[in-house]
């Protein structure tokens, strides 16, 4: 019998340039280990564990507070929902947005014109990314993901060439993370960062490469357009 895992989408505001930042949830590889939704610009994440209750603790970046606001919510409510939303307890606007990809998107393009507005309004110059779609509704800019079981086979792939020490980057050290992205899965080292994109849209596409049996991560600049 296959296990149907439990899935969500999950998306912040970045703090240091504005971007919606979206990543996915699966209870696997959630379970297996600390999840982080990292921005492209490399100034902000937010991290996933379980607590011992087997709760999900949140660590959330905040647009205006100088530290992440920590959350913890029952796996009910943060699988379970279309759509739920976690506020800065300070300013009351929304902060982490979960849910299915639809109502999520809508929620980003309700926040992102508030905080536009409030931006505007008090004279500060951090731009929330948006877009307009053919109806003239303002969308957030998300990537196009791919299939989400991809993002489950190349993390299990990390985790087990981390610990059999199969792992190359200049610094040597790690930890490795994992992130979904557009167009595959990007590994990076949080140390030096270093990384190693998989081009893998399909699960099909990820199990090919369950035959590896060493990785090397290369520095940013040495990574091909």
């Amino acid at each position: 019998m296959v296990l149907e895992q439990k899935q969500t989408h999950i998306a912040y505001h970045c703090p240091h340039c504005g971007t919606a930042v979206m990543g996915y949830v699966g209870e696997f590889a959630l379970a297996a280990d600390m999840l982080k939704i990292k921005c492209d610009c490399g100034q902000s994440v937010m991290t996933l564990t379980y607590t011992n209750e087997k709760k999900i603790r949140l660590s959330v970046p905040c647009l205006f507070c100088e530290s992440p606001h920590h959350f913890v919510v029952s796996q009910e409510l943060f699988f379970g929902r279309d759509i739920f939303l976690l506020s800065c307890p300070f300013m009351g606007m929304d902060v982490c947005f979960v849910g299915k990809p639809e109502p999520l998107q809508k929620a980003l393009s309700e926040s992102a014109k508030t905080l536009n507005e409030f931006f505007e309004k008090n004279g500060m110059l951090l731009p929330i990314n948006e877009t307009r779609d053919e109806d003239g509704e303002e969308r957030p800019e998300l990537p196009e993901l791919p299939d989400e079981d991809v993002y489950d086979v190349i993390h299990f792939l990390v985790r087990d060439l981390e610990a059999d020490g199969a792992i190359d980057c200049p610094c040597g050290t790690g930890p490795y993370e994992t992130l979904l992205c557009e167009g595959g899965v990007l590994v990076y080292c949080e140390e030096c960062g270093a990384e190693h994109f998989f081009p893998v849209e399909s699960v099909s596409q990820a199990e090919a490469f369950l035959s590896l049996n060493a990785l090397t991560l290369s520095p940013k600049e040495d990574q091909t357009p």
